[in-house]
């Protein structure tokens, strides 16, 4: 797993869309898509229930996403806490 799949799957719960999520990134919906499914994939569990072209955040998703967003929290106060040269 890689951080930036973190803020990858935040961006698409937040949204309940690759499509959206992707054009808010700046990268193609299958370059995300794939990379929430190497990121399923890694943890061992979905995270999404797909219903069609519809994703939905399952229980595993919606457990993952507070662990996600304290990380991301987390790396965002250090690198604001970083001194600047």
């Amino acid at each position: 797993m890689q951080f930036i799949q973190l803020r990858y799957f935040e961006r698409v719960a937040a949204y309940q869309s690759i499509s959206k999520a992707a054009e808010e990134l700046h990268m193609s919906q299958p370059a995300l898509s794939n990379s929430i499914r190497r990121l399923e994939t890694d943890l061992g569990y979905p995270l999404f229930n797909r219903v069609g072209r519809q994703i939905i955040l399952n229980n595993n998703g919606m457990r993952f996403l507070e662990i996600a967003k304290n990380i991301l929290s987390y790396l965002n106060q250090c690198t604001l806490a970083e001194p600047r040269s």
